[in-house]
């Protein structure tokens, strides 16, 4: 394992990461445009500057209660060549994690419904879920955003 510098944020009160390299950025304030008929894990679009994004429902995706949206920030993300916004609860800090804090994760855990879990990391008392964004969105989940994509620039 290697030092880390990821992106914490919350959701539902845990506390998660991502890699900080694989982030484009941090969004507040965003209008989010329901669409009809969306895949339910996609919340909606947005207009960064220009390029719609989907928005993707993190606690959806981990079956848990759904954020409230003044508490909401966004995280820009790229997921092969196209961008996705992840909802959150809301960006704690950018950390330095030494590869001496991060450990693989426990086998009972990892699973096809759990294999966007990288790794586990000790931040002071408490454990952070490091999140792969490759492995976020199943391939299904992918090609549906993409074409949900492709619809919305039409």
């Amino acid at each position: 394992m290697k030092d880390l510098k990821p992106v914490i944020f919350k959701l539902n009160g845990e506390m998660y990461g991502i890699d900080i390299t694989l982030v484009n950025g941090i969004e507040k304030e965003q209008h989010i445009v329901s669409v009809p008929n969306a895949p339910e894990y996609i919340k909606g679009i947005i207009n960064l500057r220009g390029t719609i994004v989907p928005v993707y429902n993190l606690a959806r995706k981990f079956n848990v209660l759904d954020i409230s949206p003044t508490d909401s920030q966004l995280i820009i993300i790229k997921i092969g060549e196209m961008l996705l916004a992840v909802e959150v609860e809301g960006v704690e800090e950018i950390s330095d994690i030494p590869a001496s804090a991060i450990s693989e994760v426990p086998k009972i855990i990892r699973g096809t419904k759990t294999s966007y879990i990288k790794e586990i990391a000790k931040v002071e008392k408490e454990l952070l879920i490091i999140l792969d964004v490759d492995s976020l969105l199943t391939e299904e989940e992918q090609k549906d955003v993409e074409e949900f994509v492709n619809q919305q620039n039409e």
